[in-house]
């Protein structure tokens, strides 16, 4: 077991809660209002400024580098996770 605070995460549903927790907590909404078909930039609370922030805190949070064009590719919360899943394989 590792004592590091941003160890990479074991298991897909890892990725996925962690998302759900730095989207909760940037955008200030409740994990449950995160659903897997939503689309990013149009949860409650998430525009621009907020989804690079949530970039950089997925980033950090998983160990991970995500190019910020690979965010043009990104529409829902299951994109963003498969993304992060693959980048952390």
């Amino acid at each position: 077991m590792t004592t590091e605070s941003h160890a990479r995460p074991e298991t897909p549903d890892q990725v996925l809660l962690a998302i759900q927790k730095v989207i909760s907590e940037v955008a200030k909404i409740e994990p449950a209002e995160i659903q897997l078909d939503s689309p990013v930039t149009g949860l409650r609370n998430v525009d621009s400024i907020l989804l690079l922030e949530i970039l950089v805190r997925t980033e950090m949070e998983l160990g991970i580098e995500i190019d910020e064009q690979d965010l043009f590719d990104i529409n829902t919360v299951r994109d963003f996770a498969a993304f992060c899943r693959k980048a952390t394989a």
